[in-house]
C-alpha cells in the first residue's frame, strides 16, 4: 500500500506542480480535468445520479469563475439549482433524494471549491498561494499518516474514521503550521502572526476536508470513491482536503491583505 502511495505521488506531484508553474491556463486545464473526474466518481458513489449531470453542475462554478471571478463561482452554484430541478423533472427514473444531494455536493463541494483555485490563479503573484493550497494538504495528510503510524494511540473519530488518531492529527497539524508558516514568511513576506494564521487555516481545513469525506464514505458504506490512483483510491480520496483548503486559503489571504 505504502509503495503504491509513493509511486502514485511520484507521478502525480510533478505534473501538478508543473501545471502551477506554467501559468494560469495550465491551472485552468488541470482544474477542469480533476473537477470532472471527481464529479464522475461522486456520481458513481451516489447512484442514480448520472455522470453528465454531476459533471455539469461541478464544472459550472469553475467555468464561470474564469471570466467573472467570485461572482462567477457563486453564479455557477446558483445556476446549478434550476439545472438540478429540471434534470429531476425530465428524468423521473433517476429522481431521488440521493440524486438531489449528490448534485448539490457536486456543485458546492467540488465545483465551488475548484473555482477557488481559479481565483487563486488570478492573484498578482499566484504561484506560492496555489502551492500552499495544493501542497499544504499533502503535508497535513503525510504528517498525520506517519505520526499516527508511529505514535498513534488514541482514536479521535472512531465512528467516522477509525484509523485517525489524536497523535496523528496533532502531528500533521503542527507540521503543516510550521511548513506553511515558514513558506508564507519567506516567499510571501508575511509577518510571523499572519504566517502562523495562514498555516493554522491550512492545517484546520485540511483535516476538516479529510474528515468530511470519511463521514460521507461511512454514510454511503464505501471504502474508496474509486480506484484511479493506486494506493490512494479515487481522485476524491486524494483531493478531499484540497476541497476545503482552496477556499480557506483564498479568503485567509483576503483577510491578511484586504
Amino acid at each position: 500500500m505504502l509503495r503504491w502511495r509513493f509511486a502514485t505521488a511520484a507521478v502525480l506531484a510533478p505534473a501538478i506542480l508543473a501545471a502551477i508553474y506554467l501559468g494560469r491556463w495550465t491551472v485552468v486545464a488541470a482544474v477542469l480535468i480533476f473537477a470532472g473526474l471527481a464529479a464522475r466518481e461522486l456520481s458513481r458513489a451516489l447512484r442514480p445520479l448520472s455522470a453528465p449531470a454531476a459533471i455539469t453542475v461541478a464544472l459550472a462554478p469553475v467555468v464561470l469563475a474564469i471570466p467573472l471571478d467570485e461572482v462567477g463561482a457563486l453564479a455557477g452554484v446558483m445556476l446549478s439549482l434550476p439545472v438540478i430541478l429540471l434534470w429531476l423533472v425530465v428524468r423521473p427514473e433517476r429522481r431521488s433524494l440521493r440524486s438531489a444531494v449528490g448534485a448539490l455536493l457536486g456543485s458546492v463541494w467540488i465545483g465551488a471549491a475548484f473555482a477557488h483555485l481559479i481565483l487563486l490563479s488570478e492573484l498578482p503573484e499566484p504561484v506560492v498561494p496555489l502551492l500552499i493550497a495544493v501542497v499544504g494538504p499533502w503535508i497535513s495528510d503525510a504528517g498525520a499518516y506517519f505520526c499516527g503510524l508511529f505514535f498513534g494511540r488514541h482514536r479521535i473519530f472512531p465512528l467516522a474514521s477509525p484509523n485517525k488518531t489524536v497523535e496523528g492529527a496533532v502531528g500533521g497539524g503542527a507540521l503543516t503550521v510550521l511548513a506553511v508558516g515558514l513558506a508564507s514568511a519567506v516567499f510571501l513576506g508575511l509577518p510571523a502572526l499572519a504566517a502562523v494564521f495562514l498555516g493554522g487555516v491550512v492545517a484546520l481545513f485540511s483535516q476538516a476536508g479529510d474528515l468530511f469525506e470519511s463521514l460521507l464514505k461511512r454514510i454511503l458504506d464505501i471504502k474508496d470513491t474509486g480506484h484511479m490512483l493506486p494506493g490512494h483510491g479515487g481522485v476524491l480520496d486524494r483531493i478531499d482536503s484540497l476541497l476545503f483548503t482552496a477556499p480557506a486559503v483564498y479568503y485567509a489571504l483576503l483577510i491578511i491583505h484586504p
